[in-house]
This record gives structure tokens, C-alpha cells and sequence, in this order.
């Protein structure tokens, strides 16, 4: 759910809290569930409790407001995001993900530059059985990718039809390295 929920794009204000009212649900329809079903484990504990840490950083990773500074530059925001509390529990590709929904239309989505639909993205970023490291990889390669086509086209075209925050690119190609480098830590 996180991961899909990280390709909303745009994300104004009543997308998030659309979304954040889903994890919410989300999160008691699964402990209901577990208490249901006999488990004497508690969410937080599953899995070395990282899904159930994933879940509850996304709603703080929701309503970031970084950007609402304009004279910030993009390695300050990068920085920035690396000390938010959530930034240790959110994968590298979520993070990433939802930091393009800031971006100007000329970014295009990593799903959208792979052609595939949002569902088959995420199914090559998570694998059945929960292992997400050889996806995350990738994730950074696609968003990486992403950010050269932009500034491919903003150069020819400048920001054609505006909207987002023409540094989100230049955010992204900093912090990525760094959000990998603590995922393998």
C-alpha cells in the first residue's frame, strides 16, 4: 500500500489526507485481523517490525513541508529530509517516490518512464515474500533516470505548462545515493 500511495501525484492537501485516513484503516483492519487470528504477535513485531515501522513513518512522511521555503537550496532540502525522524523507517523508493509528486510535470513518474502500470511498478519493487532490496536498486536507477530526462527537457523547453518545484530534481540526485547507502547499513 505504502509504496503505491508514494506514486500519488499531484499530492495536495486532500489527497493526503485521503491517503492518511487509508493507512489508518489499513493499519486497525490488520490488527484486527491478527487478533482474529489467534497470533499472539502484535504488528509492530512481524517481520522485525519494519513493514509496521513503514506504515506509521508514511503518515509523518505525508505532511513534510520542506519545500515551502523557495530560497532553500537542493542540497540543503536533501539534507533536511536525511534528519526527518521517518526518513530511517520509509524505504529509499518511497521516499523518492513521493518527493517527485512535488516535482514540475516535466518529471515524469517512474512508473510513466518504464511505460507500466502503477501496479506492475510497485510488483517489480516488491516481491511476494517481502524482500524489497533488489527493488530499491532499481527504484534509484528508474528515478535517476527520470531526473536526466528532465533536465533534457527543461533545457530545450523550460518548465512548459509549470506547476511543482523545479528543484525537486536536483533533490532527488542528492539524496538517493545516501537513502541507499543507509538501507544497506
Amino acid at each position: 500500500f505504502v509504496s503505491n500511495a508514494s506514486l500519488v501525484r499531484p499530492l495536495g492537501e486532500n489527497a493526503r489526507l485521503k491517503v492518511t485516513q487509508d493507512l489508518a484503516d489499513l493499519e486497525l483492519c490488520l490488527e484486527q485481523l491478527v487478533v482474529k487470528g489467534g497470533s499472539t504477535t502484535s504488528l509492530g513485531q512481524m517481520d522485525g517490525g519494519r513493514p509496521y515501522a513503514e506504515l506509521r513513518a508514511t503518515r509523518n512522511m505525508l505532511f513534510w513541508n520542506g519545500l515551502e521555503n523557495d530560497a532553500t537550496p537542493a542540497t540543503d532540502i536533501a539534507k533536511a529530509v536525511l534528519r526527518e525522524a521517518w526518513v530511517k523507517d520509509v524505504r529509499p523508493s518511497t521516499v523518492l517516490h513521493f518527493l517527485v509528486s512535488f516535482a514540475p510535470p516535466l518529471l515524469s513518474s517512474p512508473h510513466h518512464s518504464k511505460r507500466m502500470a502503477v501496479e506492475e511498478y510497485v510488483n517489480t519493487l516488491v516481491k511476494y515474500d517481502g524482500s524489497v532490496d533488489d527493488g530499491e536498486a532499481s527504484a534509484w536507477m528508474t528515478t535517476l533516470a527520470c531526473c536526466d530526462n528532465y533536465h533534457q527537457r527543461a533545457s530545450v523547453g523550460g518548465n512548459i505548462g509549470g506547476g511543482g518545484d523545479s528543484r525537486v530534481a536536483a533533490i532527488l540526485e542528492s539524496l538517493g545515493p545516501e537513502l541507499l547507502r543507509r538501507r544497506r547499513l
